[in-house]
């Protein structure tokens, strides 16, 4: 009988500990895929506050969101490496390059660039690490979820708030790519960057439209959903003027930043949502 017991009590403190282990440091990994997903978006805006900057778009703002957007992206940083320690290898490296990249991208924008293209791809350079970090940590949560016996629904949680918050870094490369298209003086790169940026707005509109019929939403998810829609609407309603690079950059500007608002604002429900 007491045997038995023993068995009981051990298998309780076993699952017990293994429930208090599917986290990520001190940060649920709903929060941790939130919080490295927004590194996705600030190494995309940085870029495009760098390019705007070239094209001498509103100065004195430009340089605060400049410095603002680097200063998150260190505290930010500062907070994966720190709840990283106790995670696996893959993971801990994967933080690891993203702060070397980070180093390096640092020095590209304490200059002001001369060559729009080798900053993009080092801004692409920047994103992929940073995205590096978001799959390791989706897939540490996986892992998780299943040793702690997690409802389905949880893992669920975590790969829309990826899904969702790559939607903020879109809505700031789709701006980079924007301008980028008139900053390139090579006819043939500056075609490239325009094709992109239409290539992302698809992107994004696309996986909205996933996002519509997820399972997790509910009525104020959906009416976050709606706004997104009105402002993919009046670019749609403008898309061969889109297209061809023929709206106001300021107006692109207001209509990404809507769309990065918003889609924070989706995402950050999704990471709260019980």
């Amino acid at each position: 009988m007491k045997n038995r017991l023993l068995v009981v009590l051990t298998m309780i403190f076993t699952l017990t500990t293994l429930a208090q282990e599917a986290k990520f440091g001190n940060l649920s990994f709903e929060k941790a895929v939130n919080l490295s997903g927004k590194q996705r978006m600030l190494s995309q805006k940085i870029a495009k506050i760098v390019v705007l900057k070239t094209l001498r778009a509103n100065g004195l703002n430009m340089e605060r969101e400049l410095k603002s957007a680097q200063t998150l992206f260190n505290r930010n940083l500062i907070i994966l490496k720190n709840n990283s320690v106790a995670q696996s290898a893959k993971v801990k490296a994967k933080v690891q390059a993203e702060s070397k990249e980070w180093s390096r991208f640092k020095l590209a924008i304490s200059s002001a660039p001369n060559d729009i293209d080798l900053f993009l791809n080092q801004a692409e350079t920047l994103l992929n690490r940073c995205h590096d970090v978001v799959l390791a940590i989706e897939e540490a949560s996986n892992y998780n979820k299943q040793i702690s016996y997690s409802a389905a629904t949880d893992q669920l949680r975590v790969e829309t708030i990826n899904k969702s918050g790559r939607q903020r870094m879109l809505s700031q490369k789709m701006c980079l790519y924007y301008a980028a298209c008139r900053s390139l003086k090579d006819k043939k790169k500056a075609n490239i960057a325009c094709n992109n940026y239409v290539l992302l707005y698809n992107e994004m509109n696309r996986i909205i439209n996933d996002l519509m019929v997820n399972e997790l939403n509910n009525s104020e998810i959906d009416l976050v959903v709606s706004e997104i829609l009105d402002v993919f609407q009046t670019l749609e309603d403008n898309k061969t003027k889109f297209a061809d690079n023929k709206i106001p950059l300021l107006t692109i500007l207001k209509a990404t930043d809507k769309m990065l608002n918003d889609f924070n604002r989706l995402t950050n429900l999704y990471a709260v949502q019980r």
